[in-house]
């Protein structure tokens, strides 16, 4: 059965240093927008059921 060797040569997938920084720079930003709206998200859900616990109460 034939392996996969891992070589030193140029793929098409490989890219500069620079490029590298990009995009590893996008990949902290999108994780940390991504935190962000799971916490917002979190946060209103509880706000929206507490506002309904609170609409129960009032009606019983």
């Amino acid at each position: 059965m034939a392996t996969i060797e891992p070589t030193a040569a140029p793929g098409p997938n490989d890219v500069s240093g620079s490029d590298q920084q990009a995009f590893d720079a996008a990949v902290d930003n999108a994780r940390a927008t991504e935190m962000v709206g799971e916490a917002v998200g979190s946060l209103a859900a509880s706000h929206l059921l507490d506002y309904a616990g609170d609409m129960l109460k009032d009606e019983g």
